[in-house]
């Protein structure tokens, strides 16, 4: 959840300071499948599903098309993975995705540690009882704490896992490597302009 409220933010800083990321964004391929998966969120959140599925139900399904999403985006931008950055992003992204919807798609809920609740700055009144879709991490096996809701982050009130800090900052490499010219493009500049300076 946090890595869709920031990341915004983070590619419109990009975009003010490189104009030209617009433009490289858009050579993205597979945009209809983040699209789809927005919408199928929204239809969770709004609980639209059908009556006879029930909400542990409905999460490990979406967990599920999660990572079948992510899988197919990075597929359908494999080119990326000739630049360094985009390797790394193509890592990334369906390593936290994947991460994330584990524990959901087995458990129907996300694990979370409630020390790390308090730290992050949730109150015993609020934490009396779990919120939906999560299930306090000393209530399963501790197997289950590499990927589970563990990491405090006070100022925005959240408790991240290991999965959304890797899907975050995989995405951040993403667009990054989307701005960045590859190898032959810096070839085929220098090779213009040495063919420049020869014909003068």
């Amino acid at each position: 959840m946090l890595t869709l409220m920031v990341l915004p933010a983070v590619i419109g800083l990009i975009i003010v300071a490189r104009p030209n990321v617009a433009l490289s964004l858009t050579r993205l391929r597979g945009k209809w499948l983040i699209v789809l998966a927005a919408a199928l969120q929204f239809v969770h959140y709004r609980g639209w599903w059908p009556d006879q599925l029930s909400e542990s139900v409905e999460r490990r399904v979406y967990a599920v098309f999660v990572v079948a999403v992510a899988l197919g985006f990075c597929w359908f931008n494999r080119s990326l993975v000739s630049r360094p950055l985009g390797r790394w992003a193509l890592v990334l992204i369906p390593l936290g995705t994947s991460s994330n919807s584990l524990p959901i798609a087995v458990l129907g809920a996300m694990p979370y540690s409630i020390p790390g609740a308090r730290i992050a700055g949730y109150s015993s009144a609020e934490l009396a009882t779990d919120a939906p879709g999560y299930i306090r991490l000393d209530a399963v096996s501790p197997l289950w704490t590499p990927v589970a809701d563990i990491i405090p982050i006070p100022i925005l009130m959240k408790v991240l896992s290991l999965g959304d800090v890797f899907l975050f900052v995989g995405l951040v490499l993403l667009v990054v490597a989307c701005c960045r010219p590859t190898p032959a493009g810096h070839l085929d500049t220098a090779v213009r302009g040495s063919r420049v300076q020869s014909s003068a």
